[in-house]
């Protein structure tokens, strides 16, 4: 009986498992998007209100306005390459040094 509790009590303790340090850190955080429909007008939207921007000269001055609350928020530019407003809007995204940019190329 001594021997079975024993044999029992060394069976239970065991070391924890560690962490997989292979697996990526999801990230589960809020962040804030401005979002940006660059055709022949430019249509944003910034925290899912929109902004009142329509050339891009509106459109810098807002960028160089709002530049500390835009500087970390995920950026997504829709639009054609060459066509309308969004070279010019990823230029000026690019000199401001804006991080998370995605760009979301309509095919037509």
């Amino acid at each position: 009986m001594m021997a079975f509790v024993v044999c029992l009590s060394l069976s239970n303790h065991c070391y924890a498992q560690k962490k997989d340090t292979v697996k990526s850190i999801q990230d589960n955080t809020i962040h804030l998007y401005f979002i940006i429909n660059a055709g022949t007008e430019i249509n944003a939207f910034f925290n899912d209100r929109p902004v009142s921007v329509s050339s891009i000269s509106d459109f810098n001055d807002y960028v160089q306005a709002n530049i500390k609350s835009l500087k970390d928020s995920w950026v997504v530019v829709t639009g054609k390459p060459k066509i309308g407003t969004f070279d010019e809007v990823i230029k000026t995204l690019s000199r401001y040094r804006i991080k998370h940019i995605t760009k979301n190329i309509i095919k037509d």
